[in-house]
């Protein structure tokens, strides 16, 4: 029998099934994201135009994604008793204090006492306290927000520091943590001229402060009741006006009048924390306080209803792999962003390595959503439905 036909049938029988074999189990490519992701979202509309006040400087930011927005030199001012705000978030940084708990009591002495008097007789702003009486942390942080008391802010920097000297040290500490460039601290009260800061500065402070639940609340009380003072009221009339909610006053004749806001308002069905400071309004203590809290409640109500709510990204590709339909992608979690019109994100993309099976909901590539202020979100491309593999033939006629 002649063997060599079928040995040279079986050489390209043999090649066939090897080139199959390679075919089915060769690595597939990799599947890519079709369509590109702007790297840019602008907020459209009109340029917002904020009602900025005549004097001083002032600035708007949204909590979380940033400054909106300034008018006047941005330069380093006295900022008067707004300095209380540092010198509570550094006490309950060190302190932690929850809503509706009282805190550690501290004991007051004569040396206390005595400072009361001589700040009394000096004009400044006090709050009654007698030697041998206790406050509790959150008693003496009333008394240091409501009516602004320059004597408590003294106590407070004792009781955590030892000194005020110290305790000014950790109060520049933390604005250089807060990322406030152009602020300095030289007492805990403000009346020192030497703490110093810029409305845009501020309003990292107010950030700070408002993502304290505990301070928050005690800037937003329009009184307290402390065991001597008895009833103390606060210096920020425009309490619920515009939605603000706090948080602190201040006036020196160096400074003029000071005010920082803090409001909540709802943008696109979503709560929001808007802040806006007003320096170096004219006036005497009582004139310029209420000026620079008119100012910012009109800066607010300029500004606020041109705020919008957006999905970003707003367009979303695709994954292609080439051996099935194109499987459309969805950001899981929607990241939605407060802006104003004008307002530009950065959108970062990173693929990831996929494979050629993919169950629904599986992550393509991960999104960085990114304001001037640092990240504002992050989310996930997700397949919308599964990647199969390819058939066998589409293994065997592909190459």
């Amino acid at each position: 029998m002649n063997r060599r036909p079928i040995l040279l049938a079986a050489v390209p029988l043999a090649a066939l099934l090897g080139f199959a074999g390679v075919q089915a189990w060769r690595p597939l490519p990799e599947p890519r994201i079709a369509g590109a992701i702007p790297s840019t979202y602008v907020f459209p509309g009109p340029p917002l135009t904020p009602a900025w006040p005549t004097f001083g400087q002032a600035a708007l930011g949204v909590d979380g994604v940033g400054v909106v927005a300034t008018s006047g030199a941005q330069t380093p001012v006295p900022i008067a008793s707004v300095t209380k705000l540092m010198t509570a978030l550094v006490v309950v940084l060190a302190h932690p204090l929850a809503p509706g708990q009282s805190g550690p009591e501290v004991p007051l002495t004569q040396a206390d006492q005595a400072l009361y008097v001589q700040e009394l007789a000096a004009g400044d702003s006090v709050v009654a306290v007698r030697a041998g009486e206790t406050l509790t942390e959150q008693q003496l942080l009333e008394g240091l927000l409501v009516p602004s008391a320059d004597n408590l802010a003294r106590v407070l920097a004792d009781w955590e520091a030892g000194s005020v000297p110290a305790f000014v040290v950790q109060m520049n500490q933390e604005a250089r943590a807060l990322g406030m460039r152009h602020t300095t601290f030289a007492d805990s009260s403000g009346l020192d001229p030497g703490s110093s800061s810029t409305a845009s500065d501020l309003l990292r402070l107010a950030a700070a402060v408002m993502a304290q639940p505990a301070l928050a609340a005690v800037a937003g009380m329009s009184s307290a009741t402390l065991p001597v003072a008895g009833v103390v009221h606060n210096y920020d009339y425009v309490l619920g006006q515009a939605g603000v909610v706090g948080l602190k006053t201040g006036w020196t004749s160096s400074s003029g009048g000071c005010f920082v806001a803090a409001a909540r308002d709802r943008v696109g069905g979503r709560e929001q924390v808007v802040t806006a400071a007003v320096l170096g309004a004219p006036g005497g203590p009582i004139s310029a306080v209420r000026l620079a809290e008119v100012a910012a409640v009109r800066l607010l109500e300029s500004a606020v209803p041109r705020f919008t709510l957006r999905a970003v990204p707003s367009a979303v590709p695709e994954l292609v792999s080439g051996w099935h339909p194109a499987v459309p992608l969805r950001p899981s979690p929607v990241v939605e962003v407060v802006g104003w019109p004008g307002l530009a994100l950065q959108i970062r993309l990173r693929r990831l390595h996929l494979g050629p099976v993919l169950s629904r909901g599986a992550a393509a590539a991960e999104i960085e959503v990114r304001s001037a202020a640092g990240p504002v979100g992050t989310t996930w491309l997700r397949l919308r439905s599964a990647l199969p593999p390819p058939s066998l033939w589409w293994r065997l006629t592909h190459f």
